[in-house]
């Protein structure tokens, strides 16, 4: 099983020792802190893969926002 596909990947993500809702910010709210735990994160690409994949729909994920991750998906990127 690849580490992409493996869910254990989230024990080593800096989001599990940090306060969830910087990740859950209220519509208007910013998200820069989520943003900057993400980017130094070693598991980052696999956090964007699984919301990718599973079509998170609330959050922020990898580094992204819904709309984001919305156009990620529309646009057959990532």
């Amino acid at each position: 099983m690849s580490r992409r596909a493996d869910p254990r990947w989230r024990a080593d993500a800096l989001c599990a020792t940090t306060d969830p809702e910087a990740f859950f910010p209220e519509r208007g709210e910013n998200a820069t802190l989520a943003r900057r735990i993400c980017r130094s994160c070693n598991v980052q690409g696999e956090c964007l893969d699984y919301a990718l994949e599973h079509d998170e729909q609330f959050g922020i994920w990898g580094g992204t926002t819904r709309n984001e991750r919305r156009a990620m998906r529309r646009d057959g990127r990532r």
